[in-house]
């Protein structure tokens, strides 16, 4: 973050990670975009470990950033960012991911409604925090921001929306019958699954090493 204090330290981390327009990071909400949820992809949530591409699991991004042959730790992700963008420059505009969010044609706005308009879910980056990310950069304005973008639901709205889901499911506590809450380890939305039975006809299922998608992947021999 301090790199981001001063004209020389954004020019230095538009070279090194080949961010496509000089000047992008003189803008405080394109810093956002570029390092506020990380500068390069931790495939967390959909972690495979039988992939085969450069870089595209846990793993071997861990042997990557563990390397010190290839340089300083910022160093490190440079080589991870390149390797992850096809040596493709980097976009980092905040205004272009909101008008992504704006498109009725985007795909992914099913998810992001829903997360406006029910629970939330959002992951910030505050400063203090324990987010491995660039402090202070990701916050809750920022996903009401995106909400108001994209579909003219604003914070007051955003939450009510959870408040009332909450109230209507149990939140934590929802109370059924023939539920069962599966989480995996890497997963980091376990932090917002069931992790205690609440009930007998509630069980938890807790699977060690199991990113989010894992429930998706094909079978194999060393799955155990």
């Amino acid at each position: 973050k301090q790199q981001l204090e001063t004209a020389d330290g954004r020019a230095s981390l538009e070279k090194m990670f080949n961010v496509c327009t000089a000047g992008t990071l003189d803008i405080v909400k394109n810093q956002e975009q570029f390092c506020g949820d990380g500068v390069v992809y931790l495939p967390v949530q959909s972690n495979d470990p039988s992939c085969s591409s450069a870089y595209c699991d846990i793993a071997s991004i861990c042997s990557l950033m563990t390397d010190e042959t290839k340089g300083s730790p910022i160093e490190r992700l440079a080589v991870l960012s390149a390797a992850q963008n096809s040596g493709s420059c980097v976009s980092a505009s905040y205004e272009h991911m909101l008008s992504l969010a704006s498109n009725p044609l985007n795909p992914d706005r099913a998810w992001l409604y829903q997360t406006c308009s029910e629970w939330g879910f959002y992951q910030t980056c505050e400063d203090g925090s324990q987010c491995p990310y660039t402090q202070g950069l990701h916050t809750i304005d920022v996903d009401y921001e995106i909400c108001l973008a994209a579909f003219g639901i604003s914070d007051e709205a955003v939450d009510k929306q959870i408040a009332y889901t909450n109230t209507v499911y149990g939140g934590a506590n929802i109370q059924s019958s023939r539920i069962l809450f599966p989480s995996g380890q890497i997963d980091p939305w376990h932090a917002s699954s069931v992790l205690e039975a609440p009930n007998s006809e509630e069980p938890v299922l807790w699977v060690r090493g199991a990113s989010h998608h894992f429930w998706t992947h094909p079978s194999l021999s060393t799955d155990s």
